[in-house]
């Protein structure tokens, strides 16, 4: 009877011990929603697409080797008379489709830059540029995120995706995509509109980082 009463107990506990863990879970995978916010708002993502990929701007004879470069934009209106700081992260996701057998098939590019004095203004922009060899070497573009943060809170946030990403809601800031064991995160190949060719590329446009 002891036995009886023990084995229950345990599996009692194990399971309240599963539902518990099975909550957190749920918590975790959930991607975080940006708060209704009236400081700013996105108007528009650069569309994946032929249109995203430019040659670089050239001051004589264009060379023979040009290259493709993937110039991303964000379109958004600030509200307040001036924002004093704020940080932008772009998300970008490449798909190799030639991946070899035992090589990851996706690569994650992530750039965060911080703005200062964004002026009250409708279709203020802010951009980064996706470097050739990224593309050359580890595929094509089949998402873009972007998030904007004051004071460290998310403010807004919104992005595109195809392919396998086109059913994934906020792919960005779900760890169940960006942390996959298929996707391998690498550095230095997103850059700041300004440290590229296209940086006096209407450069009135857009705010400038620092």
């Amino acid at each position: 009877m002891k036995t009886q009463r023990l084995s229950s107990s345990i599996g009692l506990v194990a399971c309240a011990l599963a539902f518990c863990l099975l909550g957190e879970v749920r918590g975790q995978a959930a991607a975080p929603a940006a708060p209704s916010s009236d400081i700013l708002r996105i108007r528009k993502v650069t569309e994946l697409g032929r249109d995203m990929f430019q040659r670089a701007p050239s001051m004589g004879n264009r060379s023979p080797k040009q290259k493709d470069w993937g110039v991303l934009d964000v379109t958004f209106d600030s509200a307040p008379e001036w924002i004093d700081e704020m940080t932008v992260t772009f998300t970008v996701m490449l798909q190799n489709k030639k991946a070899k057998q035992g090589e990851p098939a996706f690569s994650l590019l992530t750039l965060t830059s911080e703005y200062r004095d964004i002026a009250q203004g409708r279709d203020r922009k802010a951009g980064v540029v996706i470097l050739p060899v990224a593309m050359e070497r580890h595929g094509q573009p089949i998402g873009i995120g972007v998030q904007f943060f004051r004071d460290g809170q998310l403010i807004a946030e919104s992005g595109v995706g195809a392919e396998s990403l086109s059913s994934q809601e906020k792919w960005w800031a779900n760890p169940r995509v960006t942390d996959s064991p298929n996707v391998k995160k690498r550095d230095g190949y997103l850059i700041e509109r300004s440290k590229s060719p296209f940086a006096l590329v209407d450069i009135d446009s857009y705010e400038a980082s620092r």
